[in-house]
């Protein structure tokens, strides 16, 4: 692999250029393939199944000069594998070694063979690019064709093959046919997210293009060399829907309406996404001509599923955004995609899942080609304050979001990437002054935009997110007197934000602030919340979090050797006091009508268990009565209560008799 590493450029190393085709054969790739044992026609008949842009097994045995038999006893049949008319190395190594073994001449006269192949099946366009490449000095009679071919794949998003094609065009032509085929190249280049090969292509087709007229080539060259230009640099605007076509530009402009809508409207957000989900995925280099007649490329596909991550993980969701990311990073120029945002989502779900920083995510990185976005630069430093919460370093953590907060300003808000709140961070560290300084700065913040969210409270911007991050500012620092009411207004801040994970955050300071002021019944009930909100979100490394706060002083009723799940059962087993017999006797009455409002809401079960528990029953009169364990009561009822935004059996019952 080393080897092969110093055969390649830096721009190949980044993924900006395109690799060479096949990939240099370096000694170790050689050792680890070991001796082929191939006799001369069996290394005719892999050098033709090497160059050739079809997997038929018929145009194989013709241009090799073969049959079936000969190939399936002979040496080259081991290393094919051949199923319903069409054949594949079995590793793409030995492909790269019988090609590079074979000198020019040798594979000029294989290139002469597929296209005689091509011309007799009526095949133009492919014999016509075997016909290019079996031409040593050049034919500029061929060039037009090769331009024209070029584009018709990068019209149906083979970009890969477009970008292969115009190089030969290139080759061949001369004048405006030359400007023409690096235009071509260097739009192919640049969907592919090859942006250094998209740079020298577009370059060279202005030069070419010379002091001749705008038809000439040059207009084709500006607009994608500044987008390439431009995605260097890191602009997050850098590819509008106005640059693409077909399914490009409806991926383009769903991902960018999606980036707008998210912090108000996530629902629309994900309806606009849904409207796309048919589309066509960037297709992989291989045969020609192969698979739908309109796909993403490369370049627009990681768009849509960066946008796609962004908004799983605005809903709290988690495991859904880092599949979707996982991905796309395995098979597209993520880095590119609005300004490096898909690197940044990559770190943040990295920490939250795991604590720490994956592989991939390290490769993602260093991908880079260039700059990223300022705001993208800030979200590290929420990375950092991340992992200084896991170890219990308060001070540095709420430093660390201080100063992304001012370098990141309103934009860092939008992105929203799940982030531990500085206010509470500073509760923690003991620095209640500063905790109060920061409070009121936030608060300053905030008022400017109050009003309800008909009015605009609530209806885009970053105000959301501040409006929650007050609410749980205040809950952290909220005396006895006031724990209740801060704890409603952050429970509802939190609904109205619409994640599972922001709504397990909320859960936690809550249950840490009930800590503070000496309730550990509470403050068990509010961490056992959080902690199955982070398990359903996805996001392990602050289940953790939770668990350990279990462990710790405060946060478990005086009792000592009970377990967590034990104390929650005890402090919500019995029916709420506060809710007279006369009010449960009227749910139990009207317990359909009553519940009805929740019916799609909440499960089937769940819908079982708020009856029964709107009716006075206890967890082990409700387990007896379905027939479930109390433990699966006490977990349907957790997400009664998360779903509800309640917090108790009492709170429960008066949201039911109010209808």
């Amino acid at each position: 692999m080393d080897q092969t590493a110093r055969m390649l450029d830096d721009e190949h190393l980044l993924g900006t250029a395109l690799m060479p085709d096949p990939l240099p054969a370096a000694r170790a790739v050689r050792e680890a393939v070991g001796p082929l044992g191939l006799d001369d026609d069996a290394r005719r008949v892999l050098l033709v199944a090497a160059v050739a842009v079809v997997d038929r097994t018929e145009v194989l045995l013709a241009a090799s000069g073969t049959d079936i038999d000969t190939l399936m006893a002979g040496p080259a049949g081991r290393h094919l594998h051949l199923v319903g008319g069409r054949f594949r190395f079995h590793h793409p190594r030995i492909r790269s070694i019988v090609h590079e073994d074979a000198d020019l001449a040798t594979r000029t006269a294989a290139h002469g063979a597929l296209a005689e192949v091509h011309r007799r099946a009526d095949e133009p366009l492919i014999a016509m690019w075997h016909t290019a490449l079996s031409t040593l000095a050049g034919d500029p009679l061929l060039a037009d064709g090769l331009v024209e071919l070029a584009e018709q794949h990068l019209a149906r998003g083979d970009v890969h093959r477009a970008h292969e094609v115009a190089r030969e065009a290139a080759s061949h032509g001369t004048d405006r046919v030359r400007a023409r085929a690096f235009a071509v190249a260097g739009r192919a280049a640049l969907w592919a997210g090859h942006v250094h090969d998209a740079v020298v292509h577009l370059r060279r087709a202005a030069h070419a293009a010379g002091t001749g007229s705008p038809a000439d080539g040059a207009p084709d060259a500006a607009r994608p060399l500044g987008i390439a230009l431009a995605l260097l640099d890191g602009r997050p605007d850098a590819v509008v829907p106005g640059d693409a076509c077909g399914a490009d530009r409806a991926a383009i402009a769903a991902a960018r309406k999606t980036m707008r809508m998210l912090d108000g409207a996530p629902g629309e957000a994900a309806t606009v996404l849904g409207e796309v989900a048919e589309l066509a995925p960037a297709r992989p280099p291989s045969w020609w001509f192969d698979g739908p007649s309109d796909a993403m490329t490369p370049l627009a596909e990681a768009h849509l599923r960066v946008a796609q991550s962004y908004l799983a993980l605005r809903l709290g969701d988690i495991t859904g955004a880092a599949s979707v990311l996982d991905d796309a990073v395995e098979r597209l120029p993520v880095a590119l995609a609005f300004g490096g945002l898909g690197i940044a989502l990559a770190r943040r779900l990295d920490l939250v899942r795991e604590g720490h920083l994956s592989r991939p995510t390290a490769a993602l990185e260093a991908s880079v080609p260039g700059q990223v976005a300022p705001v993208v630069r800030a979200a590290t430093l929420g990375d950092r304050a991340q992992t200084a919460v896991f170890n219990g370093r308060w001070v540095e953590a709420a430093t660390l979001l201080g100063l992304a907060a001012e370098r990141g300003g309103d934009e860092l808000r939008r992105l929203w990437l799940p982030t531990p709140d500085p206010v509470e961070l500073l509760v923690l560290a003991g620095q209640d002054r500063a905790a109060r300084h920061s409070h009121e700065r936030l608060r300053l913040h905030v008022l400017p935009t109050a009003g309800p969210e008909s009015a605009g409270g609530f209806s885009g911007g970053p105000t959301r997110r501040r409006r929650l991050d007050l609410a749980r500012a205040e809950l952290a620092l909220a005396d006895a007197s006031g724990v209740n009411r801060a704890r409603e207004r952050a429970v509802e801040a939190s609904l109205r934000v619409g994640s599972t994970f922001e709504r397990g955050l909320t859960e936690l300071v809550a249950a840490r602030a009930y800590a503070r002021l000496g309730l550990p019944g509470d403050a068990a009930a509010h961490v056992l919340g959080a902690h199955e909100l982070f398990e359903e979100s996805g996001a392990k490394a602050w289940e953790h979090i939770a668990e350990q706060a279990l462990k710790t002083p405060g946060f478990v009723p005086a009792g000592g050797g009970e377990t967590a799940s034990r104390a929650a059962d005890e402090s919500g087993d019995e029916p709420a006091a506060g809710v007279g017999q006369a009010a449960l006797g009227q749910a139990a009455l009207g317990q359909d009508e009553l519940c009805g409002q929740w019916d799609g809401l909440l499960t089937e079960r769940e819908l079982d268990v708020a009856r029964l528990v709107v009716q006075g029953r206890t967890n082990r009169q409700v387990a007896a009565n379905l027939y479930v364990s109390v433990r699966t009561v006490e977990v349907h009822l957790g997400r009664v209560f998360r779903k509800l935004g309640v917090r108790s059996r009492t709170e429960l019952a008066v949201l039911a008799l109010r209808g």
